[in-house]
């Protein structure tokens, strides 16, 4: 029987997954990466971190299963992470990791270049952290290359390739399929930039002699994977247009599958590519950060106490600071939390509900930009695993909810290889 690989580089680690061709998972197994060094807004790694590591995780695989089994396999990355290597794959620096806002005077060139590009106007990008690593380095020859992709060339040992996704912050035009015509005003080698594969599209076969002396097949596919929050929301089984993602983490998150981009930069809305179709996503400042700050180590108990059909509407907008970005476009909104219920309980489902009614909110935002409601919801983080919470969100939405497949990145990415998104557009 024929497998998968999926391979997600998250923020502590490698985890692979393991899927037949039922997408059951036949194994799933991480191993921890040696932190980021962080200086000040300057954060950075040794990509042989994520080699010596993806290799420990893929020796344990081996000792389970038979790798020559493994028909292709896909790589996720932390999405902004970057580096600049030579022709043969050596990296010429650190990379600079998804987090590093280290690139003040690049951010500023290229917003002034781009006119005030949406994504790449900022120092939390992969286009302005290579052109500090080119001005850095004074780089003649050198290929720009994202955590995912770096990993993968090692894998078919050709330097040369990226996908539509890693490549949205590095600039990447994913509507017209081009780099931006205003590259040509950039101080870097144009030559230098990846070529951009579709998610899915076959990069290579297998090269690395380290992977075939573990089992690998010469045989095996490597194909162009996707970033981490990605990998994530294909893990849940979502892929038809009209369902979407919410991801209930420290922070509220939406994202939903669309026939069409759409793009907003005052609520900081992008859309990636996913094959023929979009993922349209934004981001707001409520979720499970207030819940841990008001209720703590009390919320498992209280959870129980939860009355989804008894909804307290107190309209709260649940901020653990001042300032929201989407769907409301205000730094300066203040948290509404009040009136205060006696019970602590009804309290906490206040909270809840409140940060539903964001949820629905940031759905709307999205219909009145130009996509449509979902018909279908999946959730993911902490937040999605509260089934009283979920009754909740069912009634508030007025969406059914679905339940994921899976939870981990590295299971999305190993239905990337498996062929879940058409490439075929």
């Amino acid at each position: 029987m024929s497998l998968f690989l999926g391979i997600d580089f998250g923020t502590s680690g490698v985890r692979t997954s393991v899927i037949n061709p039922n997408k059951e998972e036949i194994i799933n197994f991480s191993v921890s990466i040696e932190k980021p060094i962080v200086k000040d807004s300057l954060v950075y790694q040794d990509p042989s971190l994520w080699w010596n590591s993806l290799i420990k995780n893929l020796q344990f695989l081996s000792t389970k299963i038979d790798l020559s089994k493994i028909e292709r396999l896909s790589i996720d990355g932390t999405s902004g992470t970057v580096l600049i290597c030579d022709d043969q794959g050596s990296p010429i620096d650190h990379a600079l990791m998804y987090n590093d806002a280290s690139s003040v005077e690049e951010a500023k060139l290229v917003e002034k270049i781009s006119s005030g590009h949406p994504i790449v106007s900022s120092p939390t990008n992969a286009l302005v952290r290579a052109l500090s690593l080119i001005k850095k380095n004074s780089a003649q020859s050198y290929r720009i290359l994202h955590q995912a992709d770096w990993v993968a060339s090692k894998m078919i040992e050709e330097f040369k390739f990226s996908d539509e996704n890693n490549a949205l912050k590095l600039g990447y035009d994913c509507q017209v399929r081009a780099w931006p015509n205003w590259f040509n005003e950039l101080p870097l080698d144009e030559d230098s930039l990846p070529k951009i594969l579709i998610p899915g599209q076959v990069m290579g076969n297998l090269k690395n002699q380290e992977l075939l002396n573990l089992g690998f097949n010469s045989k095996l596919e490597v194909v162009a994977g996707t970033t981490d929050s990605i990998a994530a929301f294909l893990a849940t089984g979502a892929s038809q247009i009209g369902e979407a993602v919410t991801s209930i983490g420290t922070t509220l998150v939406v994202k939903a599958i669309s026939s069409k981009p759409i793009f907003n930069r005052e609520f900081g809305i992008y859309s990636h590519r996913l094959g023929d179709r979009w993922l349209a996503g934004g981001a707001s400042n409520v979720g499970g950060k207030i819940i841990e700050e008001l209720f703590g180590n009390k919320i498992e108990e209280l959870s129980k106490s939860l009355n989804p059909d008894k909804l307290l509407n107190l309209n709260y907008y649940p901020l653990a600071q001042t300032g929201e970005r989407f769907p409301i476009s205000d730094p300066n909104k203040m948290p509404i939390l009040e009136p205060r219920p006696d019970k602590e309980t009804d309290f906490f489902q206040a909270v809840l509900e409140g940060i539903t009614q964001v949820e629905k909110l940031s759905y709307e935002k999205i219909v009145e930009i130009g996509g449509s409601y979902p018909l279908k919801i999946f959730t993911i983080g902490g937040g999605g695993k509260n089934k009283n919470w979920n009754a909740m969100r069912e009634k508030i939405l007025k969406v059914d909810l679905g339940k994921p497949l899976s939870n981990d990145a590295s299971y999305g990415v190993a239905l990337l290889a498996m062929g879940i998104v058409n490439t075929n557009d």
